[in-house]
């Protein structure tokens, strides 16, 4: 859009769409903080803070915003400031207005962000997920926007184990043909038998410490997951399936809010969690609660890799994509 009128219309909506982001997260900011000052201890309430809808929009919305940011600062030239797509004005009172729009635009954008990291994520968290989630995505495009405007590849830049300084142009010309490009798989799939972290699962999410068992005061501990996001297999009969750790079940959450918005229809299903009949080897961590097996509904053995990707990023702290069958996932007590 170089006219004058579709520069102009094009940052209309862009600004409307951000002061929908902007007033609705604080918002949630605003309600997170009242619910917690009048709740002693500030614990996650029974009923949802914000409803469905309102979370929708402000989800979809949010990474409308946040789409514009990095495209915008990935065609800005490092060291400028950001202007209105590819429209330039005349005069250079214009060109002023222009770059003012943009750079407040941007900055709304960052306090927008750094208000839902903070209080969503850093003071208040698991208070209000969405608020969280909120918070998380955008630390990480955050970090985007910044590679798209200095130009960083985060695979060859020296900060980052790469080979040198010098434009990823030249390294790429340079690159020896056996070589390979070093590049951050954080959208990929995992392959069947990786691990994140690369390690044992005893030293990411800790060695068991009990089996418990119904009755035991350990088992008082628990929760029983009832969102209705998440599918059951609960083949027992004795809804153990459901039963697992408080951190589990945030973790289970937030995937399962996830596959909703990778695939349209899906679900997140739990095949086993909390174990009471002895079905797995002696120190698995499904005997504490802290472990789970996981497919997608209806089960699909060609999603589970981006599945397991999706698990790295709800913050289980193990995550094995065992075989071809389903995903293993754990976290620490």
């Amino acid at each position: 859009m170089s006219s004058p009128v579709g520069a102009i219309f094009g940052a209309l909506v862009a600004v409307i769409l951000l002061m929908l982001f902007t007033s609705s997260t604080f918002y949630m900011v605003s309600e997170v903080t009242r619910f917690c000052a009048a709740a002693n201890p500030c614990v996650p309430p029974k009923d949802p803070l914000i409803g469905e809808g309102f979370v929708y929009v402000v989800t979809t919305v949010g990474g409308l915003v946040s789409a514009l940011v990095i495209a915008q600062l990935s065609v800005t030239e490092p060291g400028k400031a950001p202007t209105v797509a590819a429209f330039t004005p005349a005069s250079r009172l214009g060109g002023y207005a222009v770059t003012g729009v943009a750079v407040l635009y941007l900055l709304a954008w960052i306090a927008t962000g750094l208000a839902a990291l903070v209080v969503g994520l850093m003071i208040y968290p698991k208070i209000n997920q969405t608020l969280s989630d909120i918070g998380t995505t955008w630390l990480g495009l955050a970090v985007s926007a910044a590679y798209a405007y200095f130009g960083i590849n985060p695979g060859t830049n020296p900060a980052f184990g790469g080979k040198g300084s010098e434009s990823g142009a030249a390294r790429a010309g340079a690159r020896r043909d056996d070589e390979a490009p070093q590049t951050f798989a954080l959208d990929s799939a995992l392959r069947p038998g990786q691990k994140v972290p690369d390690t044992s699962e005893a030293e990411a999410s800790g060695r068991i410490r009990k089996r418990i068992r119904r009755g035991d005061p350990e088992f008082a501990l628990l929760v029983s997951n009832t969102n209705p996001d998440i599918v059951f297999k609960d083949e027992e009969g004795t809804g153990a399936d459901r039963m697992m750790s408080p951190k589990l079940q945030a973790c289970l959450d937030t995937l399962a809010d996830r596959v909703a918005q990778e695939w349209s229809g899906v679900k997140l299903r739990v095949t086993e969690a909390w174990d009471e009949n002895d079905e797995h080897s002696p120190q698995a961590l499904h005997y504490e609660g802290r472990a789970a097996d996981i497919t997608t509904f209806p089960v699909d053995g060609a999603k589970l890799g981006r599945l397991a990707r999706l698990a790295v990023e709800s913050r289980f702290d193990w995550v094995l994509y065992e075989d071809t069958r389903h995903v293993h996932v754990s976290v620490k007590a």
